[in-house]
């Protein structure tokens, strides 16, 4: 006559729920883990009923559990990795493992935004924090942004940026709106990610616009210029104006004027003094150049750049 061992039914019992499990998850399509983080604490419940049954059953006055230690072993192990799973669920890391794994490079499309501006907007404030933009010039009084984003997703994921407000702020005060591009989150480490944005801003060329960079790139396409645009800060700056325009250059850059199709009116040179992280004394050139087109009736001026590529289009 078979001796009951505990650990035996159990084993048995965890093999066939763990088999249907799996058999559901690949007819339903559901990722292979996630049965398995509910399917695990099943077996524990179960070993538990074998030794409550061995006991009830024994005969013995006294009765000693005997154990099958391969199926107890078998049990144990298939519980600490449930275990493992679920911690690593509790803390976020199986999600960051998961899309580590299978992530992919997806471009979007931004959500557009098209606002009609009061007419009392006078002023237009626009802040790009450090992404690659556009901005051009439009007969239309409203503010239009569109364009693209990339980033590292799960394919099943949903898009990142779902709504306007995910990426842009708008505040109006007085006779001056404000739009700000917000900054995007990124991890750094082994589960590393990325989004970056790159919007196209189209604003009334009759309204000042004030642009502020941030170490970024910002191309430029005025239009028919019909009011005074300064741009402070970025990285690098392209434009290109019409040959038509009144419009007066005014740049200031840390390298040589000499990119772009123009013949600057004048370019002055200065040394910059200044203290850099090592506490040494530096003396960076600043590079000044102006140019007229047509009467030179709006003021078009790019400041703090480190490079600037102006061309002239018909």
């Amino acid at each position: 006559m078979r001796k009951w061992r505990v650990g035996t039914i159990s084993m048995g019992l965890s093999l066939v729920l763990l088999g249907g499990f799996l058999f559901l998850a690949q007819i339903k399509g559901i990722k292979m883990f996630e049965p398995f983080l509910v399917w695990w604490p099943i077996i524990l419940v179960v070993l538990g009923i074998e030794i409550i049954l061995y006991l009830f059953l024994s005969k013995q006055e006294n009765p000693i559990v005997k154990y099958d230690f391969i199926s107890i072993l078998f049990v144990g192990l298939l519980g600490t990795i449930g275990i493992g799973f679920t911690v690593l669920t509790s803390t976020g890391l199986l999600t960051e493992l998961q899309t580590l794994v299978v992530a992919e490079d997806k471009s979007f499309n931004l959500p557009s935004i098209e606002e009609e501006l009061p007419d009392n907007i006078k002023r237009i404030v626009l802040e790009t924090s450090d992404h690659e933009v556009k901005i051009e010039g439009s007969d239309v009084n409203q503010l239009t942004i569109f364009g693209t984003y990339r980033a590292r997703v799960n394919p099943k994921s949903n898009p990142l940026i779902a709504d306007k407000d995910n990426y842009t702020l708008t505040k109006i005060v007085g006779d001056t709106m404000y739009v700000t591009i917000k900054a995007t989150s990124r991890h750094s480490g082994p589960f590393a990610t990325y989004l970056t944005i790159e919007p196209t801003i189209i604003v009334p060329d009759s309204v000042r616009l004030e642009v502020r960079g941030k170490h970024n790139t910002i191309a430029l396409y005025p239009g028919s210029l019909e009011n005074h645009w300064t741009v402070d800060g970025p990285s690098y700056v392209t434009m290109h104006v019409g040959k038509n325009n009144d419009v007066l250059l005014s740049v200031t850059s840390r390298n040589n004027l000499q990119n772009g199709n123009v013949k600057w009116d004048s370019i002055e040179t200065s040394d910059k003094g200044g203290i850099d992280e090592f506490k040494e004394e530096v003396n960076d050139k600043l590079y000044k150049g102006t140019l007229k087109i047509g009467n030179g009736k709006f003021h078009l001026g790019i400041f703090n750049s480190e490079q600037v590529s102006v061309n002239l289009v018909e």
